[in-house]
């Protein structure tokens, strides 16, 4: 599908936080505990075959009066998530709600596509996610698609984006990412700071109690011995990397960084993120170069995927991020025919 830019910029309200949860900190642990419905039944499943004879499982939820040609959604999640993350059960419901056939991908070996994949999936892993845009084109034709990747899963649509440039993968015509570590290296040595390191030992936990899940299934993958005290970048260097094909860690975050894709994308494409994002450094955001395709909506707070916002006369809840993509998807086409991709740099006050 070939880009024009014909579109009107978009804006939104500024964020304005929580008053209580007004910290990077707070706003990420605050969005993660927040009250929301923890559940949305799919209409159907698929898998996909990988190249590599691995697959991935995805979870469709089609409303009734979507009709054939009607825009797709695909959502991709975070590290250690799936099709069953909070963030991607709550837009799903509010995304079918106005209409629009919503797909959760699960990434390799992820939610109910456990067991399917002998191999990893990673920040850089749009190779996977391009499989299931051009399943997507095959089965839905006329349908344009829009992919919304939420931190890690943002990483990938970006990366995917960048590298089709101006000849996007099947039907997809626009992207949005949310708190994308774009940076991964720069990630990394923000996650092994003192003041940061509560979100490390996190995130290696669950990875460690993963690689443990993975390999119990499939006994005859080689193990692999980890010291006492580790930290994400350590993880990707003696086990993401290796087993994905890099020489070590710098070499993974170098070539599955985002940050050196942006540029060269060529379909409309929002990216939201905050200042105060204790997992991802501002600065890869604000180094990037101003584009009439890529819009940069950056806030002083909101922390990781948080945005949890004051209520105001426009919005009842509290979701922010929310109420930003869904006005996004909004001004987009419903239907195939029209492809439209211009937007402005801001940074919102």
């Amino acid at each position: 599908m070939s880009a024009t830019a014909s579109q009107e910029p978009f804006s939104s309200a500024p964020f304005r936080p929580l008053p209580f949860l007004s910290s990077g900190w707070a706003q990420t642990i605050g969005a993660v505990y927040w009250p929301q419905i923890p559940y949305v039944r799919a209409t159907a499943r698929h898998v996909i075959p990988l190249a590599d004879g691995d697959q991935i499982a995805i979870l469709e939820n089609r409303p009734h009066d979507w009709h054939r040609g009607d825009r797709i959604v695909l959502l991709v999640h975070g590290l250690v998530g799936s099709s069953a993350s909070k963030d991607l059960v709550r837009l799903c419901r509010k995304l079918v709600r106005l209409g629009f056939l919503v797909v959760r991908m699960n990434l390799r070996g992820c939610g109910p596509g456990f067991g399917l994949a002998r191999n990893l999936y990673h920040s850089g892993r749009s190779e996977d996610a391009r499989e299931v845009v051009r399943w997507l084109g095959k089965q839905f034709p006329e349908s344009p698609a829009t992919q919304i990747g939420i931190s890690l899963g943002g990483n990938i649509a970006l990366k995917m984006a960048g590298e089709d440039g101006a000849a996007p993968t099947a039907n997809l015509d626009s992207v949005i990412a949310v708190s994308a570590p774009i940076d991964l290296a720069a990630c990394a040595r923000r996650l092994e700071q003192p003041s940061f390191r509560f979100f490390d030992r996190y995130f290696v936990g669950l990875l460690l109690r993963h690689k443990a899940r993975l390999h119990r299934h499939f006994p005859d993958l080689p193990d692999v011995t980890f010291p006492q005290r580790m930290t994400l970048r350590l993880f990707d260097d003696i086990y993401t990397a290796p087993r994905s094909g890099f020489r070590d860690a710098a070499d993974y975050y170098a070539r599955s960084s985002a940050e050196q894709f942006v540029p060269h994308i060529r379909c409309r494409s929002l990216v939201v993120c905050s200042a105060d994002d204790p997992i991802v450094d501002a600065d890869c955001y604000r180094r990037l170069p101003t584009s009439e395709y890529v819009q940069v909506v950056l806030t002083p707070h909101g922390g990781h995927v948080g945005f949890l916002a004051r209520p105001d006369a426009s919005r009842r809840g509290v979701r922010w991020m929310d109420d930003l993509i869904l006005n996004w998807l909004k001004k987009l086409p419903r239907r195939s025919g029209l492809h439209s991709t211009t937007v402005a740099t801001n940074e919102f006050g």
